[in-house]
């Protein structure tokens, strides 16, 4: 067996857990187990509701589980971009082996050197993205090991999140009975999936749009530059066909997912549907082209809230790879793309992984923080806890009765 990572895409709408495994030969990764369960724990990205959520993460993890065929301990969590801030700084250290040459020690050492800073309140320190080290005023350098000088710098992206917000999830995954490998940086999780090398080099507005909130990240000179996020998803356009058509909230979704389109220019024969409004009860016809204005309007209220947000990031000018769009809440959507690109002026791509089983942009999270893991150094230690085949196993705590019990062990 090789080496086993676990993670969760914990949402307003789902939780997603993905297992992966990476070859011991090769390094390659394949997806050897997908779960999925509704939540409704989480508002606009936030912890509202810890018992639902972590009702949600075990039933996931159960199912991809089952398929895996393997007991999970641990797992990678993702934190949305928009619980997060970049704040600049520069660390500076002497080179101090004997032959000055630059060891990975150095570049962990001047790494740690960033932190000190003023960290506001409620404030913590999530991560340290370097953007270039500087050896001996030489700069432009990506990794400097194995290099000669006398003084290291690097200018990085300090990644501040939300105490709460951190806190709450890490509470949701410990009451489901799971430990935390680490908590990853939603954009970078994705990125590493979605975007290719050549787009992040050129400059890259990544949009994952999922169903309560949209995330924006932009990324320029291979390096995570910008984050924001605009609290508008999928869930309102559903929202506005379950209000205009008086529909239960899933009746809303299904029509939606069936018969929704965003271009309502698109519909050349128009052909009623028959619903079943809240209240009476009477059935109804209503047409395409109905359900076709009411999501236009709102996808249009979304690309212009995300190009008011680039212009006000500074970067708009500086994306000349344009928009990848990911995640669930636009992506799927029928000329959403096409809308996207005449309100923006710019390209526009669906982004999702490419692996077997998980190919829908509503994977890219999972997906990206198991790739993001497997890739980085620094979580080379934090796999998924436990890899022993389920029919090897007698009853461990690890499973998932084990995690059930432990949940309900916090109420007894």
């Amino acid at each position: 067996m090789g080496e086993v990572i676990a993670a969760l895409d914990i949402g307003s709408s789902k939780v997603a857990a993905i297992i992966g495994e990476i070859n011991v030969k090769d390094k390659n990764l394949e997806i050897i187990g997908v779960g999925e369960s509704p939540c409704s724990g989480l508002k606009k990205g936030v912890v509202v509701d810890i018992d639902d959520t972590a009702r949600s993460i075990i039933s996931a993890i159960n199912q991809a589980e089952n398929m895996a065929d393997i007991n999970i301990n641990s797992v990678f969590a993702a934190i949305p971009g928009g619980h997060v801030s970049l704040i600049k700084n520069k660390g500076i250290i002497a080179v101090s082996n004997a032959d000055r040459e630059i060891r990975q020690a150095d570049v962990e050492r001047v790494l740690q050197a960033t932190k000190v800073m003023a960290v506001p309140p409620g404030k913590e320190i999530m991560d340290i993205l370097p953007m270039q080290y500087v050896v001996d005023g030489y700069d432009m350098i990506k990794d400097p090991v194995g290099m000669v000088g006398v003084r290291l710098e690097v200018e990085a992206n300090i990644a501040l999140g939300t105490t709460t917000s951190i806190q709450n999830l890490i509470k949701c995954i410990e009451r489901a009975g799971l430990n935390i490998s680490a908590v990853i940086l939603e954009p970078l999780a994705s990125a590493s999936v979605v975007l290719s090398d050549d787009e992040k080099e050129l400059g890259v507005a990544l949009i994952d749009v999922g169903a309560g909130v949209t995330d924006i990240s932009i990324f320029i000179d291979d390096n995570l530059a910008y984050t924001a996020m605009i609290p508008v998803g999928g869930a309102h356009i559903t929202n506005d066909l379950s209000i205009g058509f008086r529909l239960p909230f899933s009746e809303a979704e299904n029509i939606k997912k069936k018969y929704g389109q965003a271009m309502v220019s698109w519909i050349e024969e128009d052909s009623a549907i028959t619903i079943n409004k809240m209240g009476d009860g009477v059935p109804a016809n209503i047409s395409q082209k109905e359900i076709a204005y009411i999501v236009e309007a709102r996808v249009q209220e979304m690309f212009n809230l995300i190009k008011n947000e680039l212009e006000r990031s500074g970067y708009i000018d500086k994306i000349p790879a344009g928009i990848v769009l990911t995640g669930g809440g636009l992506s799927l959507l029928k000329g959403a793309k096409e809308l996207g690109r005449q309100i923006l002026d710019m390209p526009i791509r669906i982004g999702a992984p490419d692996f077997i089983g998980v190919s829908s942009p509503t994977f890219s999270v999972g997906v990206g923080l198991i790739k993001y893991a497997s890739n980085n150094k620094k979580y080379a230690s934090k796999t998924a806890g436990s890899t022993v085949r389920k029919h090897e196993q007698h009853f461990d705590v690890s499973s998932v009765w084990g995690k059930v019990k432990t949940f309900f062990s916090d109420f007894f």
